[in-house]
């Protein structure tokens, strides 16, 4: 990401990723705030991926039924595809255009 106020190159790592939680970020440089233009491109590839997350939990639900440890198996895929899915949209996030925030 750019920042668009003193277009310094902003690194997207997980601490500022989990701290911006609505999508706005602070420039480490100039401390002004900015967020991503998100186009037609990134909401697909978020409906792509629930869609996936849907079939693989369902998946996962059918071959944690016949086991004695359903829950557990079921919660540790959830914090998987947490982690998965969140480090899927930092990436993504990293290289879209930004848009100032007066």
């Amino acid at each position: 990401m750019k920042c668009p106020h003193c277009q310094t190159n902003v690194k997207l790592d997980s601490k500022l990723y989990f701290k911006s939680f609505l999508g706005r970020y602070t420039c480490p440089s100039c401390l002004n705030k900015f967020k991503l233009k998100r186009g037609i491109k990134y909401y697909i590839w978020i409906l792509i991926a629930i869609c996936v997350a849907f079939l693989d939990s369902y998946l996962v639900m059918n071959f944690a039924q016949t086991t004695t440890f359903s829950g557990v198996i079921f919660a540790s895929w959830l914090v998987l595809l947490f982690f998965a899915f969140c480090y899927i949209d930092r990436k993504l996030e990293n290289n879209m255009p930004t848009i100032k925030i007066d």
